[in-house]
């Protein structure tokens, strides 16, 4: 994953949401009126520098020492450009809270894509930015009921029509899967899985996941519980001896499964000098031990890959075996998948996608629009994400949960409900909802409601949050579908 933009995402700055790519999803609406206050004023502000790209001047001149000096320069540089990029600008719809310094509103960005947008501001002149968030939305209702009803067939036929014409603009690279009950209803793969030698991209290639690994993480923890091997509120130094005493003593099981531990990410210094050699859980946890929490354990919630890497050193403690073995031997095979791992990347992987990001070069060769991201991510995934499946064995994990061939029904459902749900895990969540990528030419999603039997698989190997925008408007298409 790419360290700088990742440390910017932990400001709960996400990128991936959801994208209405139905016409009747882009009707247009009238606008409210600003209020007349300081956050206001800098939204303004911050829209005309996400227009005319002139970033760094409105960072320097509008960011808050405190906020500007929270992450380097170009952490926020790539976060400007990443949402200049992947939205263009935004129309305001909804203005949800308001005040001197704070405004909160729902806007869609000119590419069509719904946003919940925070902006707080100091408190006295200059009234200069404090922090900023952008967080995923959905189309407010009115939309939603406003939006043209389709039939499956045309559901079907609208979304190859609208992935051809993505792909001829090279703005869509990967696989998708749209299946009911269990079995595919359209697949298709799209784009190039190596540019450099021009080998297409197909319906089983395998490709980066991301944070859907965490998901794996999950259900090997869950099976552990189920056995009475670990246990919910024990904390960590009950299995893991070298963490200060500080981390040891205070973060438990729980805190890590719900992000509520306080460590952050591993993407530091030291990773970035040693990233091409990890390839053990052990080698990550040399790292994260020397990493201070954020805030105290249990106390807030920060999205946090630190905390699945020590949960599957937790599950190399317990069962003897290296995490990538447990998960190999008790979760992809009793599933089926047989093309799902954490290749290495300097192996010889068939059929595996290279991912491609927008390039970054100051001169780049041929003026390429994308550039290959073996340089900016993991040379092996981690428990945490950064794995590689395909269409079909993520259509295989998502049946073997609701059938619960990998745990009993207790502890499948807080799978299914990512372990928000522990004060009542005997209720059935009503599907599966799971993302991953990072801007370096990753981004996959898998959602699935039981009720309706739909589920929807989108992989990519270009930047989010293309898979994640598609699956989530394809899956909206069709919770919403005509019965006639």
């Amino acid at each position: 994953m790419d360290k700088s933009m990742t440390k910017y995402l932990n400001l709960s700055i996400l990128l991936s949401a959801v994208f209405a790519i139905s016409a009747a999803f882009t009707q247009d609406f009238a606008e409210p009126k600003l209020p007349d206050t300081p956050a206001a004023m800098q939204f303004k502000k911050f829209l005309t520098a996400i227009e005319s790209g002139d970033h760094e001047k409105y960072i320097t001149e509008n960011f808050t020492d405190e906020f500007l000096n929270t992450f380097p320069m170009s952490d926020h540089l790539d976060f400007f450009r990443q949402v200049s990029r992947m939205h263009g600008g935004f129309k305001v719809h909804t203005i949800l809270e308001s005040s001197e310094d704070k405004l909160v509103l729902i806007a869609r960005s000119k590419k069509g894509r719904w946003r919940k947008i925070v902006i707080t501001t100091e408190t006295t002149p200059p009234y200069k930015v404090a922090g900023m968030g952008l967080d995923m939305a959905s189309p407010p209702d009115e939309v939603k009921t406003s939006a043209k009803r389709m039939t499956e067939k045309e559901i079907l036929e609208f979304v190859e029509n609208k992935l051809k014409k993505m792909m001829e603009a090279d703005e869509f690279s990967g696989a998708v899967l749209i299946a009911k009950n269990g079995k595919p209803l359209w697949k298709k793969a799209y784009g190039m899985a190596s540019k450099r030698f021009s080998v297409l991209n197909n319906v089983d290639t395998k490709f980066n996941i991301g944070s859907i690994n965490k998901s794996f993480t999950q259900m090997a923890i869950a099976q552990l519980l189920e056995q009475g091997k670990i246990e919910f509120d024990e904390t960590i130094g009950k299995y893991l001896s070298d963490f200060p005493e500080e981390i040891a003593k205070k973060v438990t099981i729980r805190h890590l499964l719900t992000m509520k531990s306080g460590m952050g990410s591993y993407w530091n210094d030291e990773w970035q000098a040693k990233w091409s050699t990890l390839k053990t859980v052990d080698e990550l946890i040399e790292i994260i031990k020397k990493i201070p929490l954020d805030f105290e354990p249990g106390t807030s919630r920060r999205y946090s890959n630190s905390g699945y890497v020590v949960l599957g050193a937790i599950i190399e403690k317990v069962t003897g075996q290296s995490y990538y073995d447990y998960v190999r031997e008790n979760i992809y095979k009793p599933a089926g998948m047989a093309n799902t791992d954490s290749y290495e990347l300097d192996q010889i992987v068939p059929n595996l996608a290279i991912g491609y990001m927008q390039n970054q070069s100051q001169n780049p060769y041929n003026s390429n629009k994308f550039q290959n991201n073996l340089l900016a991510h993991s040379v092996k995934g981690a428990p945490a994400g950064g794995g590689y499946s395909t269409l079909d064995d993520l259509l295989k994990y998502v049946e073997a949960l609701q059938k619960n061939q990998l745990a009993g029904t207790k502890y499948t459902n807080l799978v299914l409900g990512l372990f928000q749900n522990t004060e009542n895990p005997n209720k059935r969540p009503g599907g599966l909802g799971i993302a991953g990528g990072a801007p370096v030419g990753i981004n996959a999603m898998v959602k699935t409601d039981f009720k309706s039997g739909y589920t929807v698989i989108v992989l990519s190997n270009y930047d989010p949050p293309v898979a994640s925008d598609l699956g989530r408007s394809i899956f909206e298409l069709l919770m919403n579908k005509k019965t006639s």
